[in-house]
């Protein structure tokens, strides 16, 4: 490839990113919409993040996996109790990946010794 063919993909690429986020935004701006719409619309990223992180947590290459030593899992156990009584998404995010670090070294001295 040439440079202007490398310059024209990272463009063109660019545009592709760009362009399906911000044209809903603008098109949407100008409408009014109806206000069980827009109380939709407040669940979609709580479910969003929640699609993504189903797998992670609860899915292991054996199937579904609850089992007490699943750190995944004892860790957003931990996030959703400190989400629900902080409602703090910085301190949920902080703690969170606090308690994934004390799990996964706990289970590494575990497995260690």
């Amino acid at each position: 490839m040439t440079h202007s063919e490398i310059w024209l993909t990272i463009v063109l690429m660019g545009l592709v990113t760009y362009l399906p986020r911000f044209l809903p935004l603008v098109l949407l701006s100008r409408l009014s919409l109806p206000e069980w719409f827009q109380l939709w619309l407040k669940y979609v990223p709580a479910s969003i993040f929640g699609a993504l992180i189903f797998s992670e947590v609860f899915v292991r290459q054996e199937g579904l996996n609850l089992a007490a030593n699943n750190i995944y899992l004892l860790a957003s156990l931990g996030v959703f109790v400190v989400a629900v009584k902080t409602k703090s998404l910085a301190l949920s995010i902080a703690l969170g990946a606090l308690f994934f670090w004390l799990l996964q070294t706990q289970s590494y001295f575990a497995v260690s010794f």
